[in-house]
């Protein structure tokens, strides 16, 4: 399974093959839906996408044309919930398949907001991305891909969600933080587990001893490889000694 690119003219390609059929299906039999007549966010897209090529070009910084921070935010979160509303509506018609391709997108665009030095606000169908490549991708070289886009992903969240997410366990600023350490684990190298699994405890310390338990009964179920055991048992026995001491 191919990663997608961080690259907005590769983004703008996928979308809109997966758009035009959208629209193609919505016109044979055209629903009621609060996002309406999926042609003007299709349109809307196709003008942000040639906005953030330009952007692109520039590059971060780029000169005294490139756009503020607070720009950046502005376009790519646009972007996302363009991308979503349309995987709603696909779902919507029925279209599974075409409704996952389109939230897909969400992912490297998330990543290249990143990239530009922007803010993630739309978090929500980012991790849900993150989480069906996790679980549909099984190459640790491909994993190591994934885990680049998420540790982007990662590094350029809002704090105001995350200030957010309290302690709900299915915000999506908590569910990322999980898919990434899910994620650096099956790359099954531990120079990126290590950073991913101290997040984890850093940022969840209510959900680590979980998460660390489950981990090594995922090492015995699995088999991993003996340094990839390492670093995980090293965390569960760092909860295991609390829990012993109380």
């Amino acid at each position: 399974m191919e990663i997608a690119q961080v690259d907005i003219a590769y983004l703008y390609d996928n979308f809109l093959a997966e758009a035009e059929a959208l629209l193609e299906q919505w016109r044979g039999r055209p629903i009621e839906s609060d996002i309406g007549d999926p042609s003007r966010l299709i349109e809307a897209m196709g003008d942000l996408c040639a906005v953030l090529r330009r952007v692109e070009e520039q590059g971060p910084g780029g000169g005294e044309e490139a756009p503020p921070a607070a720009e950046i935010d502005a376009l790519g979160n646009f972007g996302l919930q363009l991308l979503s509303d349309l995987s709603d509506l696909s779902l919507q018609l029925g279209l599974h398949d075409r409704a996952r391709r389109l939230e897909n997108l969400c992912l490297p665009l998330a990543a290249w907001i990143s990239s530009q030095g922007g803010e993630i606000q739309q978090l929500a169908p980012v991790v849900n991305t993150l989480a069906w490549y996790a679980n549909n991708t099984r190459q640790p070289q491909q994993m190591a891909a994934l885990y680049r886009l998420a540790d982007q992903v990662f590094e350029a969240v809002s704090p105001h969600l995350q200030q957010a997410a309290g302690d709900n366990p299915m915000h999506p600023w908590r569910l990322l933080i999980i898919n990434r350490a899910i994620v650096a684990t099956r790359t099954l190298q531990p120079d990126i587990m290590e950073p991913a699994f101290a997040s984890v405890v850093e940022l969840l310390p209510e959900d680590a001893p979980r998460f660390f338990e489950e981990g090594m009964q995922q090492m015995d179920i699995i088999g991993y490889p003996d340094p990839v055991r390492e670093v995980m048992s090293r965390y569960h026995a760092l909860f295991d000694r609390q829990r012993t001491l109380h």
